[in-house]
């Protein structure tokens, strides 16, 4: 029987972090995770159930503990502050939490390759991601795209343009192995996190603008 203690559990935890975050949820398996682990194939089956139980463990260790360091740092908008202000709030923390890696062990760009994995090539977990981790902050960038363009929430505008600001944010995070390889790559966005950052408030505020004056 294996010793059911927190070392092991947590070893194993770390260890299927690093292999999903690699090569995603189908590609991953138990022997290469028990391995880098340390530990004896079974100990998945024995510690979590099983790859798929597995698999829900690292995203709640992930992404709700990506959450918590969030809410400890206070990051909420100023619900008073006018919405211009607010979007450039939203854009500057989301940069930092996407690119920034200061005092960071890992887990933060774990979490970020493992939510794109999961994008590309959804497993059953992908509506879990989506209630509590992309929903409250795609509603927050909708209500104030709306107030920017004094339209509805629901209006298709305000959905086009939320899209337009995440396009930009995950971008150099999905072309960053093409741009690497064209003539005059892009600077890496984690060694010009202000200037990645003010393009993005200016042109997201530009382009807004743009559709509702058009």
């Amino acid at each position: 029987m294996y010793n059911n203690d927190a070392n092991t559990k947590n070893t194993l935890l770390a260890a299927a972090v690093r292999v999903f975050a690699t090569k995603g949820y189908t590609a991953a398996t138990v022997r290469e995770i028990c391995s880098l682990a340390g530990a004896n194939v079974a100990a998945v089956n024995y510690h979590f159930g099983g790859k798929e139980a597995l698999y829900r463990s690292v995203l709640e260790h992930i992404f709700i503990r990506v959450q918590a360091e969030q809410n400890r740092a206070g990051q909420k908008l100023d619900a008073n502050a006018p919405a211009e202000k607010r979007l450039e709030t939203y854009i500057r923390q989301k940069v930092e939490d996407i690119y920034q890696t200061d005092n960071d062990d890992g887990s933060i760009a774990s979490h970020w390759a493992i939510f794109l994995m999961e994008v590309a090539n959804p497993s059953n977990n992908l509506d879990f991601l989506v209630e509590n981790y992309v929903q409250a902050p795609a509603d927050e960038l909708r209500a104030i795209v709306a107030e920017i363009l004094e339209v509805p929430a629901t209006d298709p505008v305000v959905l086009d343009c939320a899209l337009s600001i995440w396009g930009q944010l995950l971008d150099p995070l999905v072309m960053m192995p093409l741009t690497d390889r064209m003539t005059h790559p892009r600077p890496r966005v984690q060694d010009n996190l202000k200037q990645f950052t003010e393009h993005m408030v200016r042109f997201s505020l530009g382009g807004i603008k743009a559709m509702k004056n058009g």
